[in-house]
């Protein structure tokens, strides 16, 4: 059995809401312990174990508990009730920046920070090369951090966590530091990290991140726990919740009456095997094929193949839908290709209660070999992410290798004409 990294067991954090300071006082010297505030609870008995390799994912909107969980897990809060059991050594970007000197230098900061994790003095030197090369601010290295932009500062606290060899990497919501060049930086040093077998948890807001990096995800609401398990079944969910909130925050504003496609208890109801969905159902996607050029149904496709996705759907109430579109998406669930009825220029007709329709884009694939899902949406205003229905995975399938045996370290091959002058 692989060794377990972290081990979180019904965590609960609950703080205390003080109106004012002189509440807090009042209430420290009552000699009836009369009380003064309010509780809020942040975690409600957050339970999931993270094997030592692996790659975590946390996702969550803003208040839902996500920062609470890192910080108990490394030690700097305190549960209310329950445990959390930690092996290895644990590096963190919890608030970028946090524990440095800002009248230090960078390379004093560096120290300091190397002495909070429990690091020597020499190990702590050997890797300053490292530090300074990854954070890339030059001679403001040896300048005090108090002459930092927000940027600089955010690059040399991303550069100690990361190149200080930990056994655990936490990281909330600090992928998107810097500029664009650092960022890819970040994504490629952390897949060079995982390649070492080093546990990762980290937060972030970004779907494509969770999806490409994760082998597990985890979404908090409330504080509490809602899905649990394969990184891109967590991420659709999201995506999900988040479009059913975009969705009656648009309806709440048009005061307009929208049946939810969702439970009482917010979970997802699939109207297709292994397919997430969501909407307010004015309009159904019945069904997402994939057909050769014959009209025949097909699971594998030879690479180039010439195929038609055709997106077969059903008017519950009379309707006008704005927007019909698709997206192939590779097996870590990484948007490849994708276009709508918008974008090829083609209108779409009012919709009867009970009428079907079959929107068909026609398209090659020069997709190399592996799986694949197709992603289909009908939405009724093209400026808002509000949708009549969405599904997710609703239609799989396998691409053969190409005839010709090449070699090719991407998934989408375009042709290229190659000329030396």
């Amino acid at each position: 059995m692989d060794e377990i990294a972290i081990q979180v067991s019904n965590i609960s954090k609950k703080f205390k809401i003080y109106k004012t300071p002189k509440d807090r006082f009042k209430e420290s010297i009552s000699i009836r312990k009369k009380c003064y505030h309010k509780e809020f609870t942040a975690l409600e008995n957050v339970s999931f174990s993270l094997k030592k390799g692996s790659t975590m994912g946390i996702l969550g909107i803003n208040g839902s508990g996500k920062s609470t969980l890192l910080k108990i897990i490394c030690g700097y809060l305190q549960s209310t009730s329950g445990g959390v059991r930690v092996r290895g050594r644990i590096s963190a970007i919890l608030e970028l920046g946090t524990g440095f000197n800002r009248e230090f230098t960078g390379r004093e900061n560096v120290v300091l920070y190397g002495g909070l994790m429990g690091l020597s003095r020499a190990y702590i030197m050997e890797k300053m090369p490292e530090v300074e090369n990854f954070a890339d601010i030059g001679d403001f290295f040896d300048q005090p951090m108090r002459l930092y932009s927000s940027g600089m500062y955010a690059r040399l606290a991303f550069a100690c966590a990361i190149n200080t060899d930990p056994d655990i990497l936490v990281i909330d919501e600090a992928l998107g530091v810097g500029d664009a060049a650092f960022q890819h930086k970040c994504i490629h040093k952390i897949k060079q990290i995982q390649k070492k077998g080093v546990t990762i948890l980290f937060v972030s807001h970004s779907i494509g991140a969770i999806k490409s990096l994760c082998q597990e995800g985890i979404l908090l609401e409330n504080g509490r726990v809602v899905k649990i398990g394969n990184a891109e079944d967590v991420a659709n969910d999201y995506h999900a919740r988040l479009a059913l909130k975009e969705q009656e925050k648009a309806t709440a504003k048009k005061k307009d009456a929208v049946d939810s496609t969702f439970d009482k208890a917010g979970t997802i109801t699939p109207s297709m095997p292994n397919t997430t969905s969501a909407g307010n159902g004015d309009i159904r996607i019945e069904g997402v094929f994939l057909l050769d050029k014959t009209g025949n149904s097909l699971k594998s496709v030879d690479f180039n193949q010439e195929v038609c996705v055709s997106v077969k759907l059903k008017a519950v109430t009379r309707c006008h839908p704005a927007v019909v579109g698709i997206f192939i998406r590779d097996y870590y669930g990484i948007d490849l290709l994708g276009t709508n009825t918008r974008v090829e220029g083609v209108d779409l007709p009012v919709l009867e209660a009970g009428q079907c329709r079959s929107v068909e884009f026609s398209l090659r694939l020069p997709l190399l070999k592996g799986s694949y899902s197709i992603t289909a949406a009908v939405r009724y205003d093209q400026d808002q992410p509000v949708f009549y229905d969405w599904k997710d995975n609703a239609c799989i399938f396998e691409m053969l290798p190409p005839m010709e045996r090449r070699i090719v370290n991407c998934k989408l091959y375009l042709p290229i004409k190659v000329e030396i002058k």
